[in-house]
């Protein structure tokens, strides 16, 4: 144990476990033991389950090796107020044989009116659970999270099967190591979003703002691997970095201030030339931190202008002028201090709290057009600039999560390469966390 550790754990933080993050090849665990809170395994969950290369017990004496490595726990049939001791005793039995780097799914009915107020009551109670659970389950590098399922009505369908396959298969991969204790909600309306045929005729086009470096650089990097031609876009004084990245990736760098005011426009004038945008990730942003006592006001309104209101009136144009084709996929960058804020950061915290608010006002506007809108808010993560803070605010900056570390740039990636694929088609509208979960607040 280091020297820091040994100070840390003396403060009752546990020692950090080394994460499983995918390597490109452990995808998905070996073993999946999937568990029901009143013993029937909803058929839409099992054939979503199917598409997965994954060997699946439903007894937790059928696990040979007493080594679960991944568990899904199948809630979404209400019954009475069993149901709670139920999922005590389903969930409580499974946990002495829980591995490390383990992977928690719990999936359930969204909260609707179509249900009964003790039906939305359990739904609900999950969700707290989860999060409870995994801030258990974190000193062992494992995570909890939960899907919710926003029904039409309550009978199987191969429309909610397909669409529950995508968020499977991501919290139990690798790739979301560091997403833990989440609440995603998934519908299956078929007038909101469908699923269609991609065109493999030719290469998907992704566009990433603040591409230059940190996490920006991450992203498009993580889009190439996925298939997409990159197009990055940084300000000019980021020039050569942001040349020499997209050189790297085979893609192409476009120099813009994305809070000027003809932005849009210009950007939509480079979709023209790629048939349109089939990815727009909205990663620029700025801090410029300040108590609201004495924040200048261009303090304040550059922050506002880059961080929200430039991604409002882009997206806006891009939408208006048809530049995100059809089956296209916008994730903004919020943050954990837009969910909890930060003393120092009320103008910082203000934009990205608007884009939570913006993804979900604008998620059934886009829908008609069969796009999608989402958000992901990393925590702490490790870059440059926490590489510059005092030791002692690093180090709590990346304990304060179950998970007791700071996450990775590739984290964030991989969260917005899952929002951005195809076999997302069912979930917009939602905000993901990237922040190991954090131990006090939100």
């Amino acid at each position: 144990m280091s020297l820091t550790n040994k100070l840390f754990s003396l403060l009752g933080f546990a020692e950090p476990v080394i994460l499983n993050r995918f390597n490109g090849n452990n995808i998905l665990p070996k073993k999946l033991l999937l568990l029901s809170t009143n013993n029937q395994i909803s058929p839409d969950i099992k054939q979503a389950i199917t598409q997965l290369d994954i060997k699946v017990t439903e007894n937790v004496s059928d696990n040979a090796e007493k080594s679960i490595e991944a568990l899904i726990i199948d809630a979404t049939n209400y019954i009475d107020e069993s149901s709670y001791q139920s999922l005590y005793l389903t969930v409580q039995k499974s946990l002495k044989f829980l591995s490390y780097n383990a992977r928690i799914l719990l999936i359930s009915n969204a909260t609707n009116t179509q249900q009964s107020s003790e039906h939305s009551a359990f739904s609900q109670a999950l969700v707290g659970f989860t999060k409870s659970l995994a801030k258990e389950v974190g000193r062992k590098g494992s995570t909890a999270n939960i899907v919710l399922l926003n029904k039409e009505n309550n009978k199987t369908d191969n429309n909610t099967s397909v669409a529950l396959a995508a968020p499977i298969k991501f919290f139990l991969s690798a790739k979301s190591a560091f997403v833990s204790g989440q609440a995603l909600t998934i519908s299956n309306k078929k007038q909101l979003i469908t699923q269609t045929t991609p065109n493999i005729a030719n290469k998907k086009v992704a566009v990433v703002t603040g591409a230059a470096q940190g996490i920006g650089s991450a992203i498009a990097s993580k889009l190439a691997d996925d298939g997409y031609f990159v197009i990055g876009i940084d300000i000019e004084p980021m020039k050569t970095q942001l040349v020499n990245a997209m050189r790297s990736l085979l893609g192409q760098a476009y120099s813009l201030d994305v809070s000027v005011k003809d932005a849009g426009e210009q950007l939509a004038a480079l979709a023209s030339k790629h048939q349109g945008f089939d990815l727009f990730v909205h990663n620029a942003g700025i801090t410029r931190d300040k108590t609201l006592a004495k924040m200048p006001t261009h303090f304040w309104q550059q922050t506002i202008d880059i961080n929200l209101l430039s991604v409002m009136r882009i997206t806006q144009t891009l939408i208006n002028t048809g530049s995100i084709n059809s089956n296209g996929r916008i994730v903004c960058l919020s943050s954990m201090n837009g969910i909890a804020g930060q003393g120092g950061q009320t103008n910082y915290a203000c934009s990205k709290a608007g884009i939570i608010g913006y993804v979900e006002s604008m998620a059934n506007e886009l829908a008609t057009q069969n796009i999608t809108l989402n958000a992901v808010a990393p925590g702490f993560i490790e870059t440059k600039m926490t590489e510059q803070m005092p030791f002692f605010t690093r180090e709590m900056g990346r304990r304060m999560n179950a998970l007791s570390q700071g996450g990775l740039p590739i984290d964030v990636a991989e969260a917005i390469s899952f929002l951005g694929d195809e076999s997302s088609y069912a979930i917009s509208g939602q905000t993901l966390r990237v922040c190991g979960l954090n131990i006090i607040g939100a």
